[in-house]
């Protein structure tokens, strides 16, 4: 195998978690609508409750999810996950995404070498498949590999 093969993308912690619990939310709303409690999207994922309560106080404050308080109480979506991008998602919890090659006060250079182009077209890549991939898509390939839960009534 070459050196770098099976090249990995580094995605923060907060949009990594994120995208676990949304997928678990997804798959555990789906058919009901009825809220999720933060602490059992917690405990399926393995995911530290601190952690999340910080990630999805970011989500609803974008309007991805709503809060629900009291018995019953949990976390829907507002926007469905069939319309929910992982782009979405990591830009509300990481900002613009952009492939960095220069170091600051350096990036007037990558202008005037040739493989700037190369970069910015990696960019533009990595957010068109971000773009075009929704929590729902990510929710449905679990399925198919077998590796969540499947929640029927």
């Amino acid at each position: 195998m070459t050196k770098g093969a099976g090249s990995r993308v580094n995605v923060s912690s907060k949009s990594r978690y994120a995208l676990m619990a949304l997928v678990e939310l997804d798959l555990r709303t789906r058919g009901t609508g009825q809220p999720v409690r933060l602490a059992d999207l917690a405990r399926e994922r393995e995911i530290p409750e601190q952690f999340l309560e910080h990630v999805f106080a970011g989500l609803r404050r974008a309007g991805l999810v709503a809060g629900h308080r009291g018995v019953g109480g949990g976390f829907t979506f507002v926007r469905q996950p069939d319309r929910l991008t992982v782009l979405d998602v990591v830009r509300t919890l990481d900002g613009d995404l952009r492939v960095d090659v220069c170091t600051p006060g350096e990036c007037d250079v990558e202008e005037r070498e040739g493989a700037g182009v190369v970069w910015r077209a990696a960019g533009a890549a990595y957010d068109a498949v971000l773009a075009r991939t929704t929590v729902a898509d990510l929710a449905e390939r679990e399925v198919q590999l077998g590796a969540g839960p499947t929640y029927q009534i």
